[in-house]
């Protein structure tokens, strides 16, 4: 997020007039790992520190390191539940927080964060995430069955036309539930969750995708077959990084990768172990074991479902 002096010069002033340099560090040890007021600033530990002097610093670390909203956050977790059995309250909270809403970010009650306003802005680290952050991600992976069959039939023209169809049916499936296409190249995408029920989220856009693919084919395709898609959902540890084609080195993307290539049936959704102990029984049981891979996957198709 990109603060805007006003803004950090409203949060210092809460600061200072709310908290004293003990309780500032402890809040930004909280935002910022292993901070260190007292090495950041030169102040010696035998010197007492001003609440101002604290605040000063604190702020201008947070907006350094893209930590502003993290910090705004737990602020308001302090205001609503104190510390240690002791109330708190934060001058100046509700005005901070509409300043940030008028940034283009929705308070989400359920997480107790600030999120991008989709109306307004959509980004892959949905404006909050710092490169280098290491996170649990859910991913979503699709890959085009036969796509090269497809163009050589088709043609290239008629060929682009449905891959476009295809990515508006993928970014409503995963944007309604707060995520993210972090790569979409041909044939291929990539799908992103990172908040509230995530695995959850990622598995619903998956079936949601089928379910619309399945009508299109039979009301809206051009070419008279279907086009049809591999689906996969896995969950893991993924540090996030600027660069997309970078991060989609790392184990856990790959691995959904290779859940969608090795583990999955045309015309359906897989889940790998990681994702199926998270999901609720009613969701979980519209899947079956795929004896091809030797329980590795749990998959999901529309037919089956309806069945």
């Amino acid at each position: 997020m990109k603060v805007r002096s006003a803004l950090a010069q409203m949060l210092k002033k809460s600061l200072y007039e709310s908290l004293n340099a003990d309780m500032l560090e402890r809040i930004a040890q909280d935002v910022i790992e292993d901070y260190d007021l007292r090495a950041r600033t030169g102040f010696p530990p035998n010197i007492p520190m001003q609440g101002q002097t604290a605040a000063l610093r604190i702020v201008d670390d947070v907006v350094a390191e893209d930590r502003f909203l993290h910090l705004v956050e737990r602020l308001a977790r302090l205001d609503r539940e104190g510390f240690m059995g002791r109330a708190y309250r934060v001058s100046g909270l509700r005005e901070i927080c509409k300043c940030v809403a008028s940034e283009g970010y929705l308070w989400d009650a359920e997480t107790g964060r600030f999120m991008e306003d989709p109306r307004i802005k959509r980004t892959q680290n949905w404006g909050r995430v710092v490169a280098g952050e290491e996170l649990r991600f859910s991913l979503l992976r699709i890959d085009i069955v036969k796509n090269s069959r497809l163009v050589k039939v088709h043609g290239e023209e008629l060929a682009r036309g449905l891959y476009d169809d295809l990515r508006g049916l993928l970014a409503r499936a995963v944007e309604r539930r707060s995520g993210r296409i972090w790569s979409l190249e041909g044939d291929g995408a990539l799908a992103a969750f990172l908040y509230g029920h995530s695995t959850t989220s990622s598995v619903l856009a998956g079936m949601s995708l089928l379910h619309e693919l399945y009508i299109y084919n039979r009301a809206s395709n051009r070419i008279g077959e279907p086009l049809r898609v591999r689906a996969a959902v896995h969950t893991g540890p993924i540090r996030y990084l600027a660069d997309i084609g970078e991060m989609l080195k790392q184990e856990t993307c790959r691995e959904a990768i290779e859940a969608e290539s090795r583990w999955t049936p045309p015309e359906a959704l897989s889940i790998t172990p990681a994702v199926a102990g998270t999901l609720d029984r009613v969701i979980l049981d519209r899947f079956r074991p795929n004896a091809e891979v030797g329980g590795r996957a749990l998959v999901y198709s529309v037919e089956a479902g309806m069945a």
